[in-house]
């Protein structure tokens, strides 16, 4: 496909769905821990087992996603895709199965692999087919597409929780027929790159829009920075899911129907600032999403630090899902503006590692400072920590303002 051609409705679409299988990695069986925890209930140990469970798929995206991104760049991904989407199902769904409490943890750590191959590849997808404005317009859909899917993966993992705890395992079969579609809408493409390759591809055979890099060295120096503004995004974001419920109960709110909602009000306020990322973007630099995505980030957490009702802390985390909304996507629009086309794939894969690093040490992080500061105080160092970044990041985009602009900027 040229450079320039928008790809059509199935190949969008498709690819859509595949980078929205990586937000089922962890929070689908949530509603099933009370019952697993029953039924391995003399298992030694089993309140930490079954915390583990939850955080084993970003360990193993952790170690992973770096090789699919590299295996990427050097052999037929179409081929990758398959093979991460039966390593995904194959762990994502050992809970219908499983009678040991050993075998749901290797599932687990099997599912995390299976989850680094569909994000790294879904990443990589995205900047071969989209570019410049196009691209950035595509990762705002994208980010919706995972925020509205994690809603459904939440809903339907909730009501077959109901019927059974293994009930919910079975909702991770959905990335067989998800990557089966991807396959077949991305097969012209793979030839396409293969035919290309040489020609008007950059090396690998990727396809290269004007004023894209096509070949050159890694730029770590730009990844480094992206990277880990990434790590911090996520390790301060993850304090909500794990510790927000536990700040509702310091004002006397433990109704669990009542702190589901306050937990999705940040999904849907981030809804709009993903889906008119692309809009953002035709008037802001992608370091002002960046600065404007830690303000609001850390007014929201120093809100639900300092309020005393349940009226502050919803507030705060409206503010959070403001600025997770353009956030989200400017990652993989910076690093895949600034890398050459034929190192999309490890771009990818160092990204996803990233991300899944700072979830996975948010609680390393957060615990000392709730065991130091209390609840409260935690959100509220937090969230004067990332408005300070967020302002360092201001005047980063000041300063880059009245410089020639360069190339993604």
């Amino acid at each position: 496909m040229p450079a320039s051609a928008v790809p059509g409705r199935f190949v969008t679409v498709s690819v859509l769905m595949l980078a929205a299988m990586t937000i089922m990695a962890n929070a689908t069986i949530s509603p099933s821990l009370p019952g697993l925890r029953d039924h391995f209930a003399g298992t030694p140990g089993i309140d930490t087992l079954v915390g583990l469970l939850l955080t084993l798929p970003s360990l193993s995206v952790m170690l992973t996603a770096g090789l699919f991104g590299m295996l990427a760049d050097r052999t037929n991904r179409l081929v990758l895709v398959g093979i991460s989407a039966g390593l995904y199902a194959a762990g994502g769904a050992s809970g219908l199965v499983a009678d040991e409490l050993w075998q749901l943890l290797a599932g687990r750590a099997l599912l995390g692999v299976g989850v680094a191959g569909t994000m790294t590849l879904a990443m990589a997808f995205s900047a071969d087919l989209f570019h410049g404005p196009a691209r950035a317009r595509f990762m705002g859909l994208q980010g919706a597409s995972m925020s509205a899917g994690g809603i459904i993966v939440l809903l339907a993992g909730g009501l077959l929780a109901g019927l059974h705890w293994r009930g919910a395992f079975a909702v991770y079969l959905l990335v067989l027929p998800i990557a089966a579609m991807a396959i077949v809408a991305l097969a012209r493409h793979a030839r396409q790159a293969a035919a290309q390759a040489g020609h008007r591809a950059g090396p690998g055979g990727h396809d290269v829009a004007p004023g894209e890099l096509a070949e050159g060295p890694f730029p770590w120096g730009v990844f480094s920075f992206a990277s880990g503004l990434a790590f911090l995004f996520m390790a301060s974001y993850y304090a909500i899911p794990t510790l927000l419920p536990f700040r509702l109960q310091t004002i006397g709110i433990d109704n669990t129907l009542l702190v589901g909602m306050v937990l999705a009000a940040g999904t849907l306020t981030a809804l709009p600032g993903s889906l008119f990322y692309g809009r953002i973007r035709r008037h802001v630099s992608s370091m002002t999403v960046f600065a404007g995505s830690f303000l609001f980030m850390g007014a929201g957490h120093a809100l639900i630090g300092l309020s005393d009702g349940v009226g502050g802390i919803v507030a705060g985390v409206l503010l959070i899902g403001i600025g997770m909304g353009p956030g989200m996507p400017n990652y993989t629009t910076f690093v895949m503006n600034r890398v050459p086309a034929a190192m999309r794939g490890r771009a990818a894969g160092f990204l996803a590692t990233a991300f899944f690093a700072g979830q996975f040490a948010s609680p390393l992080v957060t615990r000392p400072l709730v065991a130091a500061l209390d609840i409260p105080g935690m959100f509220l160092t937090i969230g004067l920590a990332l408005v300070v970044l967020g302002a360092a990041l201001s005047l980063r985009a000041l300063s880059d303002s009245r410089a020639p602009r360069t190339l993604g900027a």
